[in-house]
This record gives C-alpha cells, structure tokens and sequence, in this order.
C-alpha cells in the first residue's frame, strides 16, 4: 500500500515535447498527498478499532467457554450429590431422601440460572455483533461517501 510519503516523494520524468506543467502536477500531487494522508490515518484508526473489537469478542468468547466449563462442573456435581443420596437412601432412607431433595433443588436453582446466565450472554453477544456490525457498515459508508 502507498504511503502519503511515497506519494509526496514521487518524481516524474520530464518530457522534451508536451509534457504537463510541472507546477500543475506538483499541485495536484499535493492534493492527493492530502487526501490519501487522511485517508491512510482513517484506515489504520479502523483497524485499531476492528483489533480492540475482535479483542472484545476474543474476550466473550472465553467468557463463554468459562460459562461452559461451569455448567459441565455444576452437572458433574449434580450427578455426584445424586449417587451419593442414592447410597445413603440404602441405609435412611426417610433422613437420605430429605437432604437428596434439598440438594438436587439447589443445583436444579444453579443450573437454572447457569443456563439463564448462558442465555444472557448469547443474547449481549448477538447485540454486540450487530452493533460491530452497524458501526464497520456506517464507516465504510463515510469512507465510501468521501471517495464519491
């Protein structure tokens, strides 16, 4: 990709017979210089912005997989609490049955909210991408304006 230095250091040749102006040129050469200078800074300040966007969903994404690991451990746990109710059940079974019960409710609330908590989060991710989305399209637009 040029530079506004590569085009400000570009040198023409002079022609012996009907060459252009070499003031008009040098002119137009320091219009476009400005022109592309500004759209070159426009460019590398979107490509920060797309970096610290994808960082943002880089970051999600890892939440995610978080959110993952802990519904997995919280249903791990589920099934561990329900085979240890189930031996005690063997033996008291009126005494085994009430703490099964209390557990098995606290982990049915967890993982309830584990899953209204993963819910959340696909939803702001969904808002987050369209977002992204709305704002790359609106600055292509501007950049696409300013060439017309």
């Amino acid at each position: 990709m040029l530079t506004p230095i590569d085009i400000d250091n570009k040198v023409f040749k002079k022609a012996k017979i009907g060459g252009y102006d070499i003031k008009d040129v040098e002119d137009f050469l320091v219009l476009v210089m400005n022109d592309y200078e500004k759209l070159y800074r426009e460019n590398n300040e979107l490509r920060g912005q797309v970096q610290a966007l994808q960082q943002s969903v880089d970051n999600f994404t890892a939440l995610e997989a978080g959110i993952d690991k802990t519904v997995e451990k919280a249903q791990t746990e589920a099934d561990s609490i329900k085979l240890e109710a189930q031996k005690q059940a063997e033996t008291i079974k009126t005494s085994a049955e009430e703490n099964a019960q209390k557990r098995l409710e606290d982990l049915q609330r967890q993982i309830i909210k584990a899953e209204v908590d993963i819910e959340t989060k696909k939803n702001q991710m969904r808002i987050y991408k369209i977002k992204v989305a709305s704002m790359l399209e609106a600055q292509l637009k501007i950049l696409n304006d300013e060439e017309e």
